[in-house]
């Protein structure tokens, strides 16, 4: 049975390999690459907040609290070893440690007595360590999602949830990351790659630079959500409030929730539009920028279909996002970005939460000799314990920033939930 279902996931991978390779061929067609041109002229890329999502479980410190008490706890730490093993900017000294804990807190304030409304989420993270993508391999997309450039101890996320009229309408109020929320592919969680759990193409307010935010959260249906956030974009990094500069960004989005087969197959679509109003910020002038983007998640083989709560099968999932206009801004140098990849959860035997994915994003940039840049990356997921994984990953970067020559990044990451 694990031999066929091994076969599933190999079926799978085909498109996305083929993928893969398409991408080779077109980025070798046309690369040119002149050695010393420096590659990130503004800005980075976003990095993926996914991390930011709830993990599976704390366990030892909120076992010191009392579920009902209305405050809960979650720390995380995320460690990682990766090295460029070869192309890119350099090599030399190119494996580096780096590591992001998560301190999460959460208040009910109508459990803990308080005469208000709703709850209060507070986000607390600091870096330490150095990544890769800056100084080693040079990419836009970003392979690691935890890489801050530059360590960082702050309050990233604080901002209070209020029900508004019904509980099917609610109102965040406060400093937020947009990838909470937005643009979020629970099924691509797992990947390390930042362009899989955050488009790049747009500059979003995101890890580890979050802003002061106004969202609207609306269940239409049971099926159905439809969200909107307004943002105040470009912020200083750890800033409390206001930056006070003139750029906003507004984002909306609609989400759709089915499930194939009688319910057995579950799957989600996302459309959603961005826009960036134009002003001075930082010292630079802000051009108007307009992006929309569609996303997608589907379960297609289930090995337990009658077991609402174990997921363990195969899915597949995509993203593509579109960003006018084309020139260069200062808030991103990706004006279009894709991304698609499988994952089997359970393919194993025995090992029911262990994860095998492979992916492959593709970012076209408006500077660079080859004005494209992508990234393929295979990974298993081991989980060791319920608070301990162990991942290794492999990612190889075509063209990183369209002049380098390919990079090949090994690694492993490793996750405790305290």
């Amino acid at each position: 049975m694990k031999t066929a279902r091994l076969c599933l996931f190999l079926i799978a991978s085909v498109p996305v390999l083929h993928a893969a390779a398409e991408q080779l061929a077109e980025l070798r067609g046309d690369s040119t690459n002149p050695h010393g041109v420096q590659a990130r002229v503004d800005g980075g890329p976003s990095a993926c907040n996914c991390l930011t999502c709830d993990p599976v479980d704390s366990l030892l410190i909120s076992r010191l609290l009392n579920p009902d008490s209305g405050v809960t706890f979650e720390p995380v730490y995320y460690g990682e070893v990766f090295s460029n093993t070869r192309g890119g900017i350099s090599t030399r000294n190119a494996t580096q440690y780096q590591a992001l804990l998560d301190l999460k807190v959460g208040i009910d304030f109508e459990r803990i007595g308080l005469p208000l409304p709703g709850r209060l989420v507070l986000l607390g993270q600091t870096t330490h360590g150095r990544g890769l993508s800056e100084d080693f391999i040079g990419d836009f997309q970003t392979v690691s999602n935890i890489d801050s450039f530059g360590n960082i101890t702050q309050v990233s996320e604080y901002w209070w949830e209020v029900p508004l009229l019904t509980s099917n309408l609610f109102v965040r109020l406060g400093k937020q990351d947009v990838n909470t929320e937005f643009l979020l592919i629970d099924m691509a969680q797992d990947f390390i790659q930042s362009s899989f759990g955050l488009t790049p193409s747009a500059g979003l307010p995101s890890y580890p630079n979050p802003s002061m935010a106004a969202v609207v959260l609306g269940d239409l249906t049971e099926s159905v959500r439809l969200k909107f956030g307004l943002w105040d974009l470009l912020a200083e990094k750890g800033g409390w409030g206001f930056s006070g500069n003139e750029v906003t960004l507004t984002i909306a989005e609609l989400e759709y929730k089915y499930a194939l087969l009688h319910g057995k197959l579950p799957g989600a679509v996302d459309v959603g539009a961005v826009y960036a109003s134009g002003g001075e910020a930082l010292g630079l002038s802000i051009p108007s920028v307009f992006s929309y983007y569609f996303q997608f998640e589907q379960l297609i083989y289930r090995e337990n279909p009658n077991d609402e709560v174990d997921l363990q099968g195969l899915g597949v999932f995509g993203s593509y996002a579109h960003r006018f206009p084309s020139s260069p801004i200062p808030i991103t140098a990706i004006t279009e970005d894709a991304v698609v990849g499988v994952i089997y959860r359970g393919l194993v035997p025995r090992r029911n939460e262990d994860a095998v994915g492979v992916g492959v994003a593709r970012a076209r940039l408006n500077r660079g000799g080859s004005k494209q840049e992508a990234a393929i990356e295979v990974f298993y997921k081991a989980q060791v314990t319920p608070s301990v994984s162990i991942q290794p990953d492999i990612q190889y970067v075509v063209s990183p920033s369209g002049i380098y020559p390919d990079a090949t990044v090994v690694g492993v990451r490793f996750q405790v939930v305290l």
